[in-house]
């Protein structure tokens, strides 16, 4: 199982597919609009990225930017993709 750990704001985070996965479950998706330009689809259906990790890691987004987010989940196989 591949764990990805960062460190924001001096707390680290590991995380992995399973922990991201999970979030889904239970995660109800936003809409796509505003700064919300990246986004990554679990079951057909689009969650923005920095809701994901906000979910998973419990940090108000405001906490971490959206490079975060992305290098998170690529780095956990995921493929994140803009919209166009």
């Amino acid at each position: 199982m591949t764990l990805v750990s960062i460190s924001i704001k001096g707390k680290t985070y590991t995380l992995s597919r399973k922990d991201v996965e999970e979030v889904f479950k239970r995660l109800e998706p936003e809409q796509l609009k505003g700064k919300a330009k990246y986004y990554i689809e679990f079951n057909g259906i689009r969650f923005p990225i920095k809701q994901v990790i906000a979910e998973v890691t419990g940090l108000p987004r405001v906490a971490f930017t959206a490079m975060h987010a992305y290098n998170i989940l690529t780095k956990l196989g995921f493929e994140v993709k803009e919209v166009k």
